[in-house]
């Protein structure tokens, strides 16, 4: 007897030759390429995922504009911020969690009783939204973090 995902609580993954089809199912035919409304749902598109875009768009000026304290290095951003080891601890954490998600590798160091933070590849090409996205970030986390009014 086929074990049901409902009752073990896995998921069966999909393997079809076009996005509107399901062809076949891992295990029990439960899982479906549609929205999970339930496996009797109609319609729907298929979900992509964002890519990461290399855009010099008027907005990503316009958003490094408001993000005070960074500088623009070429094609990196660049901001270096006062706080204590533990503060720089709890920072650098919640950076690595949005960094992640975004796909984007920065550079943090210590130094000083600073923290010196570097986003973007030195041998990029542009600064991209992701960037942008993250570096606004950075500066909640560091309010939230040292306990500064916005």
């Amino acid at each position: 007897m086929p074990r049901s995902s409902r009752k073990h609580g896995y998921v069966g993954v999909d393997t079809s030759d076009r996005t509107d089809e399901t062809v076949v199912t891992d295990h029990d035919d439960t899982a479906t390429v549609r929205p999970q409304a339930g496996n009797d749902a109609k319609g729907g598109a298929a979900v992509r995922a964002r890519r990461r875009r290399n855009s010099g768009s008027d907005y990503l000026s316009d958003a490094l504009e408001l993000l005070s304290g960074w500088t623009r290095d070429g094609v990196q951003l660049r901001r270096e911020l006062p706080c204590d080891d533990s503060q720089h601890a709890a920072l650098t954490e919640r950076i690595k969690v949005a960094a992640d998600t975004l796909h984007i590798r920065p550079t943090i160091v210590r130094r000083d009783g600073h923290t010196q933070i570097c986003l973007g590849p030195p041998d990029g090409t542009t600064i991209t939204d992701g960037e942008v996205t993250l570096a606004a970030r950075i500066e909640d986390f560091y309010r939230t973090v040292v306990g500064t009014p916005q």
